[in-house]
C-alpha cells in the first residue's frame, strides 16, 4: 500500500498494488473472497479514516493479509495518564507514534525526554494529550539525559488511544474514579472488585462482582452519557455503539459507584 500510513489534512488517494487479484476491505474487517476486488492495483479514496485490509492471490496462492490506517481532516487525540513513585519530583513522557505515524506528512514523534506531564490532582496521577491513535510510549523523570546517574523510565509501552499506566502497576483497566469524572465528585471512592469481559468486546458486556450494583452508566471519553438504565443487569448489550472506547459507571445502592473501561469492537 502506498503511501505509508499516514494523516493529511486534504483527501487524498491510496494505492494497493500487487501481482494478483487484491480483495480488500475499508471499515477495518477482514477481508474474504467475497469482498471488492481488483486485479493488481486499485486506488481508494480517503476522505475519512478508514483502516484498509486487503490480500492477494496469485496463481492459487494467497498471501497473508496487510492490515494498514489511514486518516484525513480531524486529528486523531490520544490521553496518556501515569502515576509514578512518590520519590519523582516530575514526569514525562516520549511518544513514538504509529498510527497515524506522521500529521500532514511530518513525524511528530517526541525525544528524550519528551513532554512533561501535569498534575490532575488525582491521587498522585498525571496527564498529558497527544496527537495519536496508537503509539509507543515511554514514562521517564524528566531527567536531561537518558542512561545517565539518577535518570529512571518505564520499558517501552504500546498504547491505544487511552491509557492509564501506573509505575508499580503496570497498564491499569479499573483508573480510579476522580480522573475522570473530577477530583470533588469520587475522591474518597474506595475501590472495588468488578471484572467486565470480553474485551474488547462486540455484542455482549459481562460483569463479574459481588457487588449488589442497582443501575449503569455508559459514557464516551468525553463524559457524555451514551445510555443509561436503573436496573442493573450482569450481561449489557452494547452492539449498538460505534467501535471505540468507553467507559461503564456501575451504581449501588449507597450511590457509590465503579468505574470501568471497555472497548466495542
Amino acid at each position: 500500500m502506498s503511501p505509508f500510513p499516514s494523516h493529511f489534512n486534504n483527501p487524498y488517494q491510496v494505492t494497493i498494488s500487487g501481482n494478483g487479484t487484491i480483495y480488500y476491505t475499508t471499515d477495518g474487517s477482514t477481508p474474504t473472497l467475497s469482498s471488492s476486488s481488483a486485479v493488481n492495483s486499485v486506488q481508494i479514496y480517503i476522505n475519512q479514516r478508514k483502516e484498509i485490509k486487503a490480500f492477494i492471490v496469485n496463481g492459487g496462492t494467497t498471501s497473508s493479509i496487510v492490515s494498514k490506517k489511514y486518516y484525513t481532516s480531524t486529528i486523531p487525540t490520544g490521553e496518556i495518564y501515569f502515576k509514578p513513585p512518590s520519590t519523582w519530583v516530575s514526569s514525562c513522557v516520549m511518544v513514538d507514534m504509529v498510527n497515524p505515524n506522521s500529521i500532514n506528512g511530518y513525524a511528530m514523534d517526541t525525544f528524550w525526554p519528551g513532554p512533561t506531564m501535569t498534575s490532575t490532582g488525582c491521587n498522585g496521577w498525571y496527564k498529558i494529550t497527544a496527537n495519536f491513535e496508537d503509539a509507543n510510549v515511554r514514562f521517564n523523570n524528566c531527567s536531561p539525559f537518558e542512561n545517565i546517574p539518577g535518570s529512571l523510565s518505564t520499558n517501552l509501552i504500546p498504547v491505544n488511544s487511552i491509557v492509564y499506566y501506573d509505575y508499580s502497576d503496570g497498564a491499569i483497566s479499573n483508573p480510579p474514579s476522580c480522573l475522570f469524572l473530577g477530583t470533588n465528585e469520587t475522591k474518597n471512592n474506595p475501590v472495588t472488585l468488578v471484572k467486565i469481559y470480553p474485551n474488547p468486546v462486540s455484542d455482549i458486556l459481562k460483569i463479574n462482582s459481588d457487588i449488589d450494583f442497582k443501575g449503569y452508566e455508559i459514557l464516551d471519553m468525553s463524559g457524555k452519557i451514551i445510555n443509561e438504565n436503573k436496573t442493573f443487569s450482569k450481561e449489557i448489550s452494547i452492539h449498538h455503539l460505534p467501535s471505540g472506547n468507553y467507559f461503564i459507571k456501575l451504581k449501588d445502592s449507597k450511590n457509590n459507584f465503579t468505574l470501568l473501561k471497555f472497548i466495542k469492537k
